[in-house]
């Protein structure tokens, strides 16, 4: 803060009219207090801030900028890379879709052989479940589904019939025996059908 002391023009005015003679005016006088010194400092303080945040500023740009030029020194490398290996890639890809294809292959002609021994295996287990006063008068497929037609002396037989393919797990399921009827040769008439398994 700026203080003037104008008493020295008052002091000088008197004398002159004292003296009867002109007298120089006299110049004010400033006075300075310390305020002013703490407040020029601030200025100063704020610019030294400003160039350690300048400072900082620049050297994370820096940092920035290296750690960019790495990464695109690191993308080039593994472009280059990427292109040495695509002749290797292209054949392992070729050989797997080989190998899936070959694997198909396999299972069809595995599923085709099983399918082939089926019939021999399931007419085999068929007749050792048959008693020996059961005879078939048709015999359908549909599907893995069997449905057998035929003929007992009596009902004993059929009953037999049922027990042995039931005890046959391995081969047959889902047996289905609705029951029989005596006919005019005095035989029973019944259909069984059942689902025949693939267990080759």
């Amino acid at each position: 803060m700026i203080k003037i002391n104008l008493l020295g023009d008052v002091l000088a005015q008197a004398g002159a009219k004292k003296g009867g003679e002109k007298a120089a005016p006299a110049e004010p006088v400033q006075v300075y207090t310390g305020e002013g010194g703490s407040r020029s400092s601030l200025p100063i303080a704020g610019v030294v801030v400003g160039l350690i945040f300048a400072a900082f500023g620049g050297a994370y740009y820096l940092w920035l900028n290296s750690e960019f030029t790495r990464a695109e020194k690191k993308k080039a490398e593994l472009e280059v890379d990427r292109k040495q290996y695509e002749p290797y890639i292209a054949l392992e890809k070729k050989f797997r879709e080989k190998k899936e294809t070959l694997q198909k292959k396999e299972e069809v002609m595995t599923t085709l052989k099983r399918q082939q021994a089926l019939p021999v295996h399931f007419l085999e287990e068929l007749a050792n479940s048959l008693p020996d006063d059961v005879w078939f008068g048709k015999v359908s497929q549909k599907g893995m589904t069997i449905t057998i037609e035929g003929e007992a002396r009596n009902f004993e037989s059929i009953n037999a019939f049922y027990g042995n393919l039931q005890s046959r797990t391995r081969w047959f399921k889902k047996i289905n025996y609705p029951g029989a009827n005596r006919v005019a040769s005095g035989a029973f008439a019944f259909t069984i059908s059942f689902e025949l398994q693939n267990a080759v």
